[in-house]
C-alpha cells in the first residue's frame, strides 16, 4: 500500500472511528447526569411553566452539561487522532527504512553485476593485447568469451530497464482475454525443446479448459521464462525437472511451477521477489544471474491484477505459484 493511500485511509479513520465512542460516551454522560440530579434531589427540567423560567432556573446546569459533553467529545477526537497519527508516522518510518535498505541493496547489486562481466572483458582484452592469446584458436576463444560477457551486460541492462519501467508504472501492458489452459500449453510446447537441451525437463500435469483471464500474453510468457531460467541456473543435478500444473476456482486461476532444485530457507521465501536477492549472500557465482528475474515477474503479475508467491513442496525443491483473476463469463462457464 502506498504512503498516499495510507494517509487517505488514516484521515478517514480519524474522522469516522471517534463517532461511535462519542455516541456511547454521550449516552453514559446523560445517564450519569440523571443519576447525579436524582441523588442531590434536583429534578430534571419538565415542560411545565414558561420556557423563560425553565431556562433561567436550569441555565447553569445546562451550560455545565454542555461544556462537559464538548470536553468529552474533544478528548475522544484528540486521543483518536493522536493514536492514528502515531501509527501513520510509524508506518511511514518503516516504509522509509525499507526503501533505504532496498536502495542500498539495489546499488550494491547493480555495482556487482556490472563489474563482474566488465572485469572479465578487461582481463581478456589485456590477454589479447599482451600476447597471452598467442594462437589464432586462443584469440578466437577470447573473442567469444568477450562476446558472451557483452551479452551478459546487455541482458543485465535490459533487465534493469524493464524493472525500472515496471516500478514506476510506465511499461506498457497490453491486456487481452486469453484461454489460459490453451495458452499455457502452447508456451510450454515452444519452450520444452530449448530447455531440454539446457538440462531442464519440463512436464505438464493438470491443466484447465475454457478458463479465461485478462493478461498480457508476451509478459506472461516472459514471467514463465524467468522462472524456467531460475530452475536451470539453480538445478543441483545434471538434468533438472520442472512440473507445471494449472487449476481454477470460480474467482482465480492458479499456475504452479515446481522444480526439484535445492530450494531456499523457509525464512527467505518472501525475499525471493526482492531486487537482486540470491540464496547465496556472497553473490560470488556468476552463473546464477542478476537476481532480477523474480522481482520483474512479481511486478508484472501484479500489474495484471494477480499475485505470485513461493512455497516449499513437501518433497523438496521450490514452487512458484501464480494466481490470476478469472473472467466471469457465463457463456464460457457452461459445461
Amino acid at each position: 500500500m502506498t504512503i498516499k493511500r495510507r494517509m487517505v485511509i488514516t484521515n478517514i479513520l480519524m474522522l469516522v472511528v471517534p463517532i461511535v465512542p462519542c455516541i456511547i460516551a454521550l449516552f453514559f454522560v446523560r445517564v450519569f447526569a440523571f443519576l447525579i440530579f436524582e441523588a442531590i434531589g434536583m429534578p430534571l427540567p419538565q415542560n411545565e411553566g414558561p420556557p423563560e423560567d425553565i431556562a433561567t432556573k436550569y441555565m447553569p446546569v445546562m451550560y455545565l452539561f454542555l461544556l462537559g459533553q464538548m470536553a468529552l467529545i474533544t478528548g475522544i477526537f484528540f486521543a483518536s487522532n493522536l493514536f492514528f497519527t502515531r501509527r501513520l508516522v510509524k508506518q511511514i518510518t518503516a516504509e522509509h527504512e525499507k526503501y533505504e535498505n532496498n536502495r542500498r541493496e539495489l546499488l550494491a547489486g547493480i555495482s556487482h553485476d556490472l563489474r563482474t562481466p566488465l572485469t572479465s572483458i578487461k582481463a581478456y582484452l589485456e590477454g589479447i593485447e599482451t600476447g597471452v592469446a598467442s594462437t589464432e584458436e586462443k584469440r578466437k576463444n577470447y573473442f567469444n568469451i568477450i562476446k558472451n560477457k557483452t551479452g551478459d551486460l546487455e541482458h543485465i541492462i535490459n533487465q534493469l530497464f524493464l524493472f525500472s519501467k515496471l516500478d514506476i508504472g510506465e511499461y506498457p501492458v497490453t491486456m487481452q482475454k486469453i484461454d489460459l489452459g490453451h495458452t499455457l500449453s502452447e508456451m510450454l510446447n515452444e519452450l520444452t525443446d530449448e530447455y531440454g537441451r539446457r538440462g531442464l525437463t519440463i512436464t505438464q500435469g493438470q491443466n484447465v479448459e475454457n478458463v479465461f483471464v485478462n493478461a498480457d500474453y508476451l509478459q506472461l510468457r516472459n514471467v514463465i521464462i524467468n522462472i524456467l531460467e531460475n530452475s536451470v541456473k539453480y538445478k543441483n543435478t545434471e538434468t533438472g525437472v520442472l512440473s507445471v500444473n494449472c487449476s481454477a476456482s470460480d474467482t482465480a486461476a492458479v499456475i504452479t511451477l515446481t522444480d526439484k532444485g535445492p530450494g531456499v530457507p523457509r525464512e527467505d521465501l518472501e525475499k525471493l521477489f526482492d531486487v537482486f536477492y540470491r540464496a547465496d549472500p556472497s553473490r560470488n557465482s556468476e552463473k546464477k544471474g542478476s537476481g532480477l528475474g523474480l522481482a520483474i515477474a512479481d511486478k508484472t503479475i501484479r500489474r495484471m491484477g494477480g499475485t505470485i508467491h513461493a512455497e516449499l513442496p513437501v518433497n523438496g525443491g521450490l514452487s512458484i505459484v501464480i494466481s490470476l483473476p478469472v473472467i466471469q463469463d457465463k457463456e464460457h462457464s457452461k459445461p
